[in-house]
């Protein structure tokens, strides 16, 4: 796959709350990437990301903001061919289509709804499958990468993978346990480092992973996780 097409990828939640978005949209608006995918984006993230110059650094966005758990925010330096919002599994959802030199490739913003209380486990499960079928849609390559509520242990996460032909760019790599939250939240006046891999770079089988590394970012109890990727031609 060395003749592919290469896009690095940023995905990150910013976790919707009381925290000064404005050391965290700095940092976002500085990294030297392709795309942001961001999930947890309200009106205050998308302030915070317009005053630190977001539409210099990143012309091409589709903005989907929203005082709840699921807004989500797609930012690129590639063009964008389309921008759909839509029902996920019964949460909002972004699909966005960006052309990369040429090559088309799908994008999702990934947030799945937590299963946090007995109510919320049907739909985190149908959010988990809602965006791993967005694979079907297109012949090309898909990036679905963000907050899946979900680690590599869970089986409906790897089923899902494995019946829509996705990788866990994580896995690819050999990174079986790579944590991303909790950041900065003590349990019981000690802090402690992450210890679940809630986060992931999910991609089509096709898309060769080049490498990943997790990002801390201000203001947000997620690691934000960088990926490499090449996209077949």
């Amino acid at each position: 796959m060395g003749d592919g097409v290469e896009l690095t990828v940023v995905a990150a939640n910013l976790e919707r709350g009381e925290r000064d978005p404005v050391a965290q949209a700095e940092a976002l608006v500085a990294l030297d990437a392709d795309v942001l995918l961001l999930c947890e984006h309200t009106a205050a993230t998308a302030a915070a990301l317009a005053a630190a110059g977001l539409a210099e650094a990143f012309p091409h966005r589709s903005d989907a903001a929203d005082e709840g758990y699921f807004g989500t925010l797609v930012a690129s330096r590639h063009p964008l061919a389309s921008a759909e919002e839509r029902d996920l599994g019964g949460r909002p959802g972004q699909v966005v289509d960006v052309v990369v030199d040429g090559v088309p490739v799908r994008l999702v913003p990934v947030h799945t709804q937590a299963p946090i209380f007995d109510r919320d486990v049907a739909v985190w499960h149908r959010t988990v499958a809602a965006n791993a079928a967005v694979a079907d849609e297109v012949p090309g390559a898909v990036v679905l990468a963000g907050d899946w509520n979900a680690t590599g242990g869970h089986g409906r996460f790897r089923r899902q993978l494995g019946r829509h032909d996705l990788v866990d760019a994580s896995a690819v790599l050999g990174h079986r346990w790579y944590p991303t939250w909790p950041v900065d939240k003590p349990v019981y006046r000690v802090s402690l480092p992450p210890v679940l891999t809630l986060d992931h770079v999910v991609v089509s089988a096709t898309v060769e992973v080049v490498a990943l590394e997790r990002l801390a970012l201000p203001g947000s109890d997620h690691r934000g996780l960088w990926a490499t990727l090449r996209l077949p031609r």
